[in-house]
């Protein structure tokens, strides 16, 4: 007789893949061979994402293939499940003419995924990585609908317009969450295909970050767009009036690495001298200057907001202050002086990566 392996509620032979006991739960018994056929880089990815019941019975081998729609429907619903405590159910009719999956009939049910036109869903078509970071966050809306979805980060990545419009949201939140990444170069490479191994290490990390993680509170982090300054408080008014006049006597000062004032700059220098004497605390460096106040999104920025850039897209290097018009004022680098630069086009567009607010 085959050795036995212990899974929650079931008890496998070795010789079999799996055997599944209760409605929408199962354990694998991921073989040797089917490991062999992932890459070096995922394997223990894989061998984890096993161990926490995340793979399907259609991915548990030839891990370096590309996987279709219809599996990676599957691996969202697993998700689903596993984050929310839930079973999925299929809904009395498919939806679809081309495939009798039920579990991709529950995926539309949930808003996980959807047709491509004429009842179709294309079930053996490969999914792209776009469509992939749609699925996966339409499946965490799904399973946590309780948690704040604002992207942590305005990441830009060189090939931005490729990406489809209905893809965008989803991207740049999957990017702020670590869950999804650039292909090199700073490109994202959407209509490329997902492989297996790829979408099992997304699925791992996707129930990692949320699984045990608090909904974010939404309260302190929300603004309204349409109030202006005056509406905001008469305080505030008056710290931007005097930010605007104290930012004026600091223009073509040199900048000098490691300097913050009276008489040069290095980029956080300048933040942090300004904001000091309009009474607000702040880090010295970039880097920690951009987990102080509140985020805000690109599209809301406001006078006095910091505004800052990662040229790698991932690590922030470079800071300034938002001052309107798509413009911000900064010290850029050895050789330049204090000054006015673009946020609409050029290096700073490309290399923008999120702002802060902290005038209360």
């Amino acid at each position: 007789m085959g050795k036995f392996l212990k899974c929650p509620g079931i008890i496998l032979l070795a010789a079999i893949v799996f055997i599944n006991v209760f409605p929408g739960t199962a354990c694998y018994a991921l073989s040797e061979n089917a490991l062999n056929s992932a890459s070096h880089w995922a394997k223990k990815d894989i061998v984890e994402a096993n161990d926490l019941n995340l793979l399907i019975g259609n991915v548990q081998s030839d891990f370096q293939a590309k996987i279709t729609r219809e599996e990676f429907s599957e691996l969202a619903v697993k998700l689903y499940e596993a984050l929310s405590g839930k079973t999925a159910e299929a809904p009395s009719n498919n939806p679809f003419v081309d495939t009798r999956n039920p579990i991709v009939a529950s995926a539309n049910k949930l808003g996980i995924v959807k047709g491509v036109g004429n009842n179709r869903f294309l079930p053996d078509g490969t999914a792209t990585r776009e469509e992939v970071g749609v699925m996966l966050y339409n499946a965490i809306k799904a399973a946590k609908p309780e948690y704040g979805f604002e992207y942590l980060n305005e990441h830009v990545f060189r090939d931005q317009d490729m990406i489809s419009p209905w893809a965008r949201v989803a991207v740049k939140y999957l990017y702020s969450r670590g869950v999804i990444k650039g292909v090199g170069n700073k490109t994202f490479s959407p209509r490329t295909a997902t492989s297996r191994e790829e979408a099992v290490i997304m699925v791992k990390r996707i129930y990692e970050a949320f699984q045990k993680s608090e909904p974010k509170e939404l309260q302190s982090q929300t603004f309204d767009p349409d109030a202006d300054i005056a509406s905001r408080g008469g305080s505030k008014s008056r710290t931007i009036e005097t930010l605007k006049r104290l930012i004026s006597e600091e223009i073509g000062k040199p900048y000098q690495w490691g300097a913050a004032g009276p008489n040069s700059f290095d980029c956080s220098g300048l933040v942090y001298y300004l904001y000091g004497k309009l009474g607000i605390s702040l880090p010295r460096v970039s880097a920690d200057q951009a987990k102080a106040g509140t985020y805000v999104s690109k599209a809301d920025l406001s006078y006095g907001d910091l505004v800052f850039f990662a040229n790698d897209g991932k690590n922030v290097n470079h800071v300034g202050i938002y001052v309107g018009n798509g413009e911000f004022v900064h010290a850029p680098s050895s050789g330049k002086t204090v000054r006015i630069s673009t946020l609409k086009s050029g290096y700073y567009a490309n290399t923008y990566y999120t702002a802060r607010r902290v005038i209360p």
